[in-house]
């Protein structure tokens, strides 16, 4: 299978992927074509950007079937500024799926997702799965 060049995440507006107050959206696609979008947690690595979700979630059945996504990431203070990244999934991994939850969850929340918006319990049956997307289309504006 063919891969798109990784388009790189311009300096001039990776601001709206790394600050909390940031909306952003991940749009994925349901077995049935309908889009599908949903509030999340992001950060970047370098030109990838991260999110986590639960294995059990829609939008990780949609990602796994069909890893062509759009994350939008919008200013707080400036709607007509944001970030719109077309992309594939380049892996859902479990193995670091509560390490980032947690950290997601203190940069968002500032307490870790365990025992936060979850119980610590829930470490024995939440499967949390990180997804990485790198970016095949950046549109910015503002």
């Amino acid at each position: 299978m063919a891969h798109d060049a990784t388009i790189p995440i311009p300096d001039s507006h990776r601001d709206l992927l790394t600050d909390a107050r940031s909306l952003t959206v991940l749009v994925t696609l349901m077995p049935d074509g309908q889009p599908q979008a949903q509030v999340v947690w992001v950060e970047v690595e370098g030109d990838t950007v991260v999110i986590n979700t639960e294995r059990s979630r829609q939008k990780a059945k949609n990602m796994a079937r069909e890893p062509k996504v759009t994350v939008i990431s919008v200013d707080p203070t400036d709607s007509e500024r944001y970030i719109e990244i077309r992309g594939e999934v380049e892996s859902m991994r479990e193995d670091d799926g509560v390490e980032v939850i947690n950290r997601l969850a203190m940069k968002y929340d500032g307490k870790p997702y365990f025992g936060g918006r979850a119980p610590v319990e829930a470490l024995q049956t939440m499967r949390r799965v990180t997804v990485r997307i790198r970016p095949t289309r950046v549109v910015t504006r503002g």
